[in-house]
């Protein structure tokens, strides 16, 4: 058998919702071309857009096959749909199966106010204009889950270097103060992929193998995450569960991986983490043999109430030093919570341990679930609507106003984002009206019928976003 056959082959003209094969069939006469944005309609944030180049390579640059439509009509007859078939041959036979839109966007990394539009598609085929709205599922998905994940760290990133500022000499630390754990925590592959590569907009620790590919791929980027060894439940448990059995799995860690200049992380709550840290202070004369840095990882509790008892016993151990900030860096080792963080328990943690007199250089994050999954498209309110029709060669504004909700309120025309060249502002413009000397159009063209243009790196990235 066919390995193919094994495997449910991806169709890009049923990348969408279902009622969206019976649109055309039932737009106003006369429309020639239709435009459509997409925004984060939440009130006062920061939206950090990101992923709209990795969605395009992966979903555009591949043309359509008289298969795809041909398997596309079976699917949509048998369920309940029409489809048009002489629109998609259209594509298929006049555009070489590349769909004949122009998608423009903010380029990646750059911080918008919310409410502003971040991409739009436009198509002025007079018989596939509709292809404007039938990439709304498609196109939406790819870009308001990486957009959400790069704004969240955007406010996480913040946090830390905040903290940091105030209590830190060195700043280096920062990009690796979030560790992404989320690989076993989300929904699917392709989510820990796209996810994955949008935590390293802010930060380059990860564990996750398939966002530090894609972002590497996608993004142009020779390594654009790092990792160190580190132990989990299982290998812990694995040497039992005695004093003198947690002494011989902490000492294998660190004759396999302590090496001078390297890092080292150990679980240490499969059992008793207070014990297990007392006989990692029991090491000492080792570890700092080694030249290597040790960080403990005690998930299991009350991370704020533990956190500050094991700075302690660290503290006593290993000594400390106290910087220029008036902080206690506490020598040769430190901690990870990597159990339950998101936003607000990561603030708390931070408040606690600075509280305590310590640096936040003693301590370090990594999260999971909180990081990649628990986000959804109301997070920032994204939406994509139609703004703009062509009639008669004039572009109509059309937009919804919906009295049950203004806040579902959309914008109307061909919409661009203009940046103020005095001030540095954002604010959405109208690309039929004349723009004032004072702004300037910060919207690229990024696919333009099946060729893609302005494709930036993650180093560029990462300097819009960090800027």
């Amino acid at each position: 058998m066919n390995q193919n056959s094994y495997i449910l082959q991806p169709n890009p003209i049923m990348k969408a919702d279902s009622y969206k094969f019976s649109h055309p069939f039932v737009y106003k006469n006369g429309i020639k071309g239709m435009f459509s944005y997409l925004e984060a309609r939440s009130k006062g944030d920061v939206i950090v857009p990101f992923g709209a180049q990795m969605w395009v390579q992966k979903n555009l640059m591949t043309p359509i096959t008289m298969a795809n439509i041909d398997e596309a009509e079976a699917f949509a007859i048998a369920h309940g749909e029409p489809f048009q078939r002489a629109g998609w041959e259209k594509v298929l036979n006049v555009y070489g199966g590349y769909l004949p839109v122009t998608i423009r966007v903010v380029p990646e990394g750059t911080r918008v106010p919310s409410q502003n539009i971040i991409a739009s598609v436009e198509c002025t085929d007079p018989d596939l204009f509709w292809l404007s709205s039938q990439l709304e599922t498609n196109m939406q998905r790819g870009i308001w889950y990486p957009t959400t994940i790069a704004s969240n760290d955007y406010k996480n990133w913040r946090a830390i270097r905040r903290f940091a500022l105030e209590t830190s000499d060195d700043l280096s630390g920062v990009p690796f103060s979030l560790h992404d754990f989320g690989g076993r925590g989300v929904s699917s592959g392709e989510t820990a992929e796209v996810g994955g590569a949008a935590h390293l907009v802010y930060f380059m620790g990860s564990d996750t193998i398939e966002g530090v590919r894609a972002a590497n791929f996608y993004y142009k980027n020779s390594m654009a995450a790092f990792s160190v060894p580190a132990s989990e439940h299982t290998v812990q448990c694995s040497f039992g569960s005695l004093p003198w059995e947690q002494r011989e799995y902490l000492e294998a860690m660190l004759n396999a991986f302590a090496k001078p200049g390297k890092i080292v992380s150990i679980v240490v709550d499969g059992y008793d983490v207070y014990r297990e840290v007392q006989q990692i202070c029991e090491m000492k004369d080792a570890i700092i043999a080694s030249g290597a840095r040790v960080v403990l990882r005690p998930d299991s509790g009350d991370a704020l109430e533990i956190i500050p008892r094991l700075l302690k016993l660290l503290e006593i151990g290993f000594g400390s030093t106290v910087n220029t900030k008036g902080y206690k860096v506490i020598n040769n080792v430190g901690l990870l919570q990597g159990d339950g963080i998101d936003y607000k328990s990561m603030v708390e943690i931070m408040e606690v341990v600075t509280l305590h007199g310590y640096s936040l250089s003693n301590i370090v994050f990594g999260s999971g679930g909180g990081l990649l999954q628990k986000v959804n498209r109301d997070t920032y309110k994204f939406a994509q609507k139609a703004s703009a029709i062509l009639v008669d060669e004039k572009w109509v504004p059309v937009f919804k106003d919906p009295v049950t909700d203004p806040g579902k309120k959309s914008k109307a025309g061909r919409l661009t984002l203009l940046r103020s060249k005095m001030t540095g502002e954002y604010m959405t413009g109208n690309m039929d009206l004349p723009i004032d000397d004072e702004w300037e159009d910060v919207m690229v063209t990024l696919y333009d019928h099946g060729e893609m243009f302005n494709l930036t790196t993650l180093d560029e990235v990462r300097a819009r976003a960090q800027s």
